[in-house]
Order: C-alpha cells, then structure tokens, then sequence
C-alpha cells in the first residue's frame, strides 16, 4: 500500500509537505524539464533537481514516480494537479542517485520510462490516449522529503482533428519609476538582466517567431524601454546615462523586442496603454480616458516595436466589456475582444467552459468574443515555486479539454490567456511543448474568428452596465485628469508638451489594473500627477496692485506674472460691484514663459466707477473657454473722481442752506419805529 501525503495548498501545483529527512528550507525539489506527452513509441521523461541547501551531506536519494489511471473529465483532473488524485494506481517507478548530495550543491536526477513496461494499460492494441495523473516524490535516506502533484499526456494514436487554440500574451510590465520619473535600479536590473522577467520574455518569443500568437504590448512597456535606454535618474539620487550597461542593455532589449515582434506569424492586438480596463473607466467617471488609453495605447506600441496594432482586436486590461464600454470600443474600432468568462451571462458551452466564439449586442452594436478558458488563467496566474512543474500541470490541461470530445475538436477553440504577463519560467517550457503539441492547432485570434466552424451557434449575448466604484482610487485619477487637463489647455503648442506628456502618462498608469489589489500605489501616482500640474499651475498669478482714479474712467493695467517656463494663453476675468467695464470684462492673454526666471503680461482694462471711494476688483485667470478657474487675485481700485449728480446734489444743498441762513439772519435784525 502506498503511503499518500494531504496536499499543504491545494491550490498550488507546488505542494512541499512538511521534510522528514532535514527541515523542508534546507532541500529544494523542482522539476526542470518533461516529455511533452508519451506514446506507445515515446518513453516518458521527467529531470527533477534536488537542491541541498543544508549543512550535512544528503544521502541515499531517489525520485519516485506514482502513475494513475486517466482522469474521465477536466474537474478530475483539477482536482489531481490540487494534490486530490481519485483514480486507481497503474505503476510505480524510482531513480536511485549515485552518491551524495553535498552542503550547497544540486543533483538531477533524470527519470525515462518505456510506459508500456511499466504497465499493460500503456501496451499496443490496449493503450487508451488521455491524460494520465502523477505523483513526483523524493526520498532522502529512506524518508520522503517531498510530493508533488502533476499530469502527463498519452497518446496511443496521433490526434486526428486537433483542438483549435488561441494564446493571448500580454508583453507589459508594471510602471518601474515614480511619479516623479525616477527609477528603482536594483528593480530595474532584476528585469533587464539576461534572467529578468523582460529579457525571459524576449527570449521566449524571440525562439517561437513561426508560432501563430496574439501579443498584446503595451505602451507603457515601450516607453520605458525607451526612457531606460536613454539613461534614467535613480532613487539613490544619481543618473544613469545612456552609455551605462543598464541602458545599454534596455536599448538591446527594445531592438530584440521590435525585431521579434516583426515576425509575420505573431499578431499585434490593441491593448490600452498601462493595461487598464476600459469598462472600469467607463463606469467611474472617466470615459474620456477609456478613449485615451487606446489610441495612445496604439499610438506608443507602433511608435517603440515599429508595428501597428489591429485595431479590430481589443484585449482589455481586465478582459471586460459592458454595455457603456462597448461604444468606447466601438467608437475606437473594435470588433473582436478577448474576455472573461464572466462577461458572458448564457454562453453556449462545452462541457466544461465556452469553445466557440459569443456574438455580443449592445443597443446597435455587436462584437465577437473569444471566451478565455478560466482554470487555466487560475493556474498561470497564481504563483509557483516551481514553473515547470506548473507548465507541465497546464499542458495536461489543454490535451483535457481536447479529450472532452476530440472527434470535434476541429469544431471547437481553447483561449488561453493571462492578465498580467505570463510568468516566462511557466511560460517559456510551456510554450515549447505546445508549439508541437499534436492535439492542438495554434492559432492567431483573428484567424480563428474567421474560421467558419466556430461562429456563434447561439442566440447572442446581451450586455449589462458595471456598477461604479466611487473609491479614492477613482476620486484621485477624475481629479488628476482634470488637473492635468487644465494644464494641457493653458499650454500655448508646442511649450510644454513634453511635461504634459510625462504628467498623462502618470495618470494614465495608475489606472491600470496593476493595481486593482494594491490601490494605494495608483492613489499615489494620481496624487503626485495632480500635485505637479497644480504646481504648475499656481506659478500663473496675479500680483496685488493699488490703482487710483481722478476721473471716472480710467485704464487700469492687469499684470500676470508667469513663472511656469512654459508659454500660457488664458483668460482674464474683472469682476466687481462698484466698477463698469465699457470695453468688456474679460480679454485673451498670451505670456512667454522662460526656462528659468519669470515673465510678464499686462493687458489694459477699461474701468469706469460708479461711486467713489475704495473697492476690490476680482481678477480671475480662467482657460480660454472660461470653464475653469486657474487663480485669482485683486486689484485695490480706489476713485477721487466726483460724479455730476453728487455735485448738483451738493450744490444744491449748499444752496438750499445759504437761503436758509439768509432768511434767519434777517429775522433777527432790530424793527425801526416812532420814539417811546
């Protein structure tokens, strides 16, 4: 009777139990290379390192391998990669390694099997093709130190209608400065350098440039590549410059990306800038961004890989669409689009997810959707100590959905997919066993929407509307977008448009969905991106000033004081109770701005008051189409002027008291008469 060990993660296709021999840190077990499948021709092979990381000798190890029977459907499956195998044993089989393993050293030992003599089931004229779970175990002087979980393919008989199948691959990487353009350089060497998660990407790529993929690049990957070659300041407060090894090495990056990208067998699909999702900005307020990201998203792919996008093709950040996302996306284009299945509400199934494209109505709109398959995004998706073993893991997966019904297989469509970049130690062993996998026919997404046999066969899908969010996240991206905006309408072209590109940009990665789980990074892009187009607008001002008028009306000069170093044109608004202005109260300015000091505009104003004495008048700085107000200051409008009506008032009143003091000085003067 074999002894069976709980799974720690039943999640996780990496599932170390507790080490019996030493402490389970100090030895490391991982699979480093498998047989894309078996046949009755084609032994199984498996190479799995054992890492020593003790202070003893490990001694008297072996690898063993615990074949089972075929799993019957895809959740048996699942639930065997999870450490749940439930079929029956076939075979049992291990690999002694010769010596030991020392303090700090690693041993491989390789495991190659003729199937059909480890079991009658695996024999000619009996085998049966299908997916075979396995248990990978490791022993270390006599105690089991380790058990892991996995599936292999075996095929009794060529497949003869392959299973149809779209991998997206989103080429992107989280935003490596701060809003301020400063780069971390330990974070930026862990990606450049030739084992980084860019140059693995590259690589991977760069090796299956005849493999029909969809990419799905990004403009913020583009523009830091470009950014980092050009030489980039660091969070140690020193500059990298461009001959630097870092910067040469995204500058060979950038070249190696653009010329695997050329390849004609990959297609190009729209992704939006930063990998935000559209019907997220749709529902917060934030629709003009939606736009924004895709035609910049497009804009900066072409511009940094030298290729175009489709504009048909969408992949979302999120793999969303709704009802208000839809006119966002057909207004840009779209027609096809990558989604998550729960998009969908009644997709036409197979047995264990979508396999033919959805049509999908919005009002007058439609789109086809190719529905990503969910288990396998789950499994690439979340982290493993050990890639191989999870590429391995996914592999079984795509042959058990082939198996499901291969006589149609040709009929039907696997989409593999990925939101955030495919880890490349997953991706890259994976990719080499799919590409030549023989139940499956890799294929680009378009391609297959054009294929005939996997049109909609059901009735289409209609479209809801997302709910908003309304959380800091989306208050500090409306308000950074409106600040930033302003900004951008007081620029008089091309001043500033290199700073009002580097604040949009800022904005327009903290929304991506990066950060849907770390909400506190995006705030904090979209704060700094507000706070820095607010700075510069508030070196736009209007100096106080003390004006007198010895007469009614007068000029009265408006100065603005410009201390951006960029050239402005706004709008100067006078507003006051007890002032007229007979020419109109606002008037157009444009000022100069310098690269270092400050400059000047004055505009005259024509006032006229209707009262004397001392009085504020409002100046505001709004952007040429009055909708808002950058600053403000007052002028100390102060008249000595005296009006026709105040004087005619006065004068009669003078008047009516000198007849007054007439008439009593009369009254009072002594009668004249006869003698007493």
């Amino acid at each position: 009777m074999l002894r069976r060990f709980p799974a720690i993660l039943a999640i996780l296709l990496l599932v170390p139990l507790p080490a019996l021999a030493q402490p389970s840190d100090d030895v490391a077990v991982r699979l480093i290379s498998f047989s894309g499948w078996a046949a009755t021709d084609r032994p199984l092979q498996v190479s799995i390192e054992v890492r020593n990381a003790g202070a003893t000798p490990l001694g008297d190890v072996r690898a063993g391998l615990t074949i089972r029977e075929r799993v019957r459907s895809r959740s048996a499956l699942r639930a065997s990669l999870d450490g749940n195998p439930s079929t029956d044993v076939l075979a049992v089989t291990t690999e002694q390694l010769d010596g030991d393993i020392a303090p700090g050293a690693a041993a491989t030992i390789p495991i190659e099997r003729d199937l059909g003599s480890l079991a009658t089931s695996f024999r000619a004229g009996r085998a049966v093709s299908g997916v075979y779970p396995m248990t990978l175990s490791v022993q270390a002087g006599g105690r089991q130190i380790v058990q892991r979980f996995t599936a292999f393919v075996f095929l009794a008989s060529p497949p003869e209608t392959p299973l149809n199948m779209v991998w997206i691959v989103p080429v992107h990487r989280p935003l490596a400065a701060d809003a301020g353009g400063v780069y971390d350089r330990a974070a930026v060497a862990r990606e450049l350098l030739p084992n980084g998660r860019i140059a693995s990407t590259i690589a991977m790529l760069a090796a299956h440039q005849t493999t029909p993929l969809t990419l799905a690049p990004t403009g913020s990957l583009g523009d830091q590549l470009e950014d980092l070659a050009n030489g980039f300041p660091t969070d140690d407060g020193k500059s990298v410059p461009a001959t630097d090894p870092l910067a040469r090495s995204a500058a060979d990056l950038l070249a190696r990306l653009r010329a695997a990208m050329s390849s004609p067998a990959f297609e190009i699909a729209t992704a939006t800038y930063s990998r935000a999702s559209i019907p997220f900005l749709d529902a917060n307020g934030l629709s003009p961004d939606a736009g924004r990201q895709l035609a910049f998203g497009r804009e900066r792919v072409t511009k940094a890989f030298g290729r175009a996008p489709d504009p048909s093709l969408f992949v979302d950040g999120a793999f969303g669409l709704d009802a208000r996302s839809a006119r966002t996306y057909a207004a840009a284009g779209g027609r096809i689009l990558v989604l998550d299945p729960a998009t969908v509400h009644d997709p036409v199934e197979g047995r264990f997810g979508p396999d033919r494209i959805v049509e999908l109505h919005s009002s007058t709109l439609t789109f086809d959707g190719l529905v990503l398959d969910r288990p396998i995004r789950d499994r690439l998706e979340l982290p493993s100590e050990d890639p191989v073993l999870t590429a391995m893991g996914v592999a079984a997966e795509t042959a058990g959905s082939y198996f499901e019904r291969p006589g149609v297989a040709s009929g039907r469509m696997l989409v593999v997919a990925t939101a955030p970049a495919p880890e490349p130690a997953v991706a890259g062993p994976l990719l080499d066993v799919l590409a030549q996998a023989p139940w499956l026919r890799i294929r680009t997404a378009s391609n297959v929407d054009a294929e005939p046999s996997l049109r909609p066969s059901g009735d289409p899908q209609r479209l809801d509307v997302a709910p908003s969010d309304g959380g800091a996240r989306t208050r500090q991206s409306r308000a950074a977008r409106r600040q930033v905006d302003i900004f951008g309408r007081v620029l008089v072209k091309p001043s500033g448009q290199e700073e009002l590109a580097r604040l949009d940009r800022i904005v327009l990665a903290s929304e991506s969905s990066d950060y849907d789980r770390h909400s506190s990074t995006a705030i904090s892009l979209a704060r700094k991106a507000r706070e820095l187009a607010r700075h510069h607008l508030d070196r736009i001002a209007v100096p106080p000033r003390r004006v007198t008028l010895t007469s009614r009306g007068g000029q009265v000069p408006v100065t603005i004081v410009n201390r951006s170093g960029y050239t402005i044109r706004l709008r100067v608004r006078l507003d006051s109770q007890k002032v007229t202005f007979p020419t109109g109260a606002a008037r157009v300015i444009e000022v100069p701005g310098k690269e270092r000091g400050t400059s000047l505009g004055t505009l005259p104003f024509a006032l006229e008051a209707r009262a004397a004495g001392s009085f504020p008048v409002v100046v505001r700085l709004e952007t040429v189409d009055g909708d808002d107000v950058i600053g403000s200051g007052e002028i100390l409008v102060r008249s000595t002027a005296v009006s026709a009506v105040t004087l005619m008032a006065t004068a009669g009143g003078a008047l009516f008291l000198l007849v007054a003091w007439a008439r009593r000085a009369l009254s009072r003067r002594p009668k004249t008469g006869s003698a007493a």
